[in-house]
């Protein structure tokens, strides 16, 4: 099954509520939810506290940390309601990536990597055979709006041979750029869509839900 994930960091944040509200009516399930530390990349977005209105709308966060020391944020994040919660690897040895996913199974949180699209996903195969998430960016992190960079697609094929060869379970998620036209080209290599501000133009948000459904 194919999914839509509202990314939250094209909401209005003062009117937060009232859009979880539209995306739960138009079939959203997951909020795709960013976190930035003003370090790993130059802005910064939520705090831990608005997964609690997440959670209260009846929905689950996929977190997606950009941040230069994931351990540390896990730890400020991780007693708050997370479905599963992906991070930059390349910040940190492989050892360490080890040790957070270890941490975020101490809460059932799923884990995982998110990767940018310049990063050949195949130097990390050893995290991929074990993740339960991949967040494949198909843009620079950090900037809502940005267009879909066609080189994400290298990393999502590459992506779908490791999961379907070494672990079935892995839920590839495509972040940036995603419109009707994005979904049609990686649909092959994609289970969860990562939509930002083409969705929140829409006037009728169930319309990109409906679409996905024909794919």
């Amino acid at each position: 099954m194919k999914i839509i994930e509202p990314s939250l960091l094209a909401f209005n944040r003062n009117t937060i509520e009232a859009q979880l509200q539209e995306v739960k009516a138009a079939g959203a399930i997951y909020i795709h939810y960013d976190v930035m530390d003003g370090i790993f990349i130059p802005q910064t977005a939520f705090g831990p506290q608005p997964l609690l209105t997440i959670q209260q709308y009846g929905m689950l966060s996929n977190v997606h940390m950009m941040v230069q020391d994931p351990i540390k944020w896990i730890k400020d994040f991780i007693d708050y309601p997370i479905n599963a919660l992906t991070f930059h690897p390349e910040v940190i040895s492989e050892e360490k990536c080890r040790q957070a996913f270890e941490l975020l199974k101490t809460k059932n949180i799923k884990y995982g990597i998110a990767l940018k699209f310049h990063i050949d996903a195949q130097q990390y195969l050893n995290l991929l055979k074990i993740c339960d998430y991949v967040c494949v960016m198909s843009v620079e992190p950090g900037w809502g709006g940005q267009a879909f960079t066609s080189k994400a697609i290298d990393n999502l094929r590459k992506i779908k041979q490791i999961k379907d060869r070494y672990n079935p379970k892995l839920i590839i998620q495509l972040d940036g750029g995603v419109n009707f036209d994005v979904m049609k080209t990686t649909k092959s290599y994609t289970d969860h869509f990562v939509i930002g501000s083409f969705l929140m133009k829409q006037t009728n948000k169930k319309d990109v839900f409906e679409f996905l459904k024909t794919l």
